[in-house]
């Protein structure tokens, strides 16, 4: 999936796949600030499975979920670190 132009309408996006999912998340700004915080994170060199373990331990998501909060940041954050 590309990102959107629109950064407004890209925060809007993961939020929604974050709700379809049923991936739980006390604010959507926090959400937001911690998916653009994965891509920096990979961007300094770490795995996704790193950031997956990192997202989990800071979030309290099962690993599943933290795995698919990372592919969903990832797509539509830093698509060129997207699985």
């Amino acid at each position: 999936m590309a990102a959107p132009a629109n950064g407004d309408n890209t925060d809007s996006i993961f939020v929604s796949v974050l709700d379809e999912e049923g991936i739980p998340y006390a604010a959507a700004s926090d959400a937001i600030l911690v998916a653009k915080g994965v891509c920096v994170f990979l961007n300094e060199g770490n795995s996704l499975t790193d950031a997956t373990l990192q997202v989990k331990k800071e979030s309290g998501l099962s690993v599943e979920q933290s795995g698919f909060f990372v592919g969903a940041a990832t797509a539509a954050y830093c698509p060129s670190q997207s699985p």
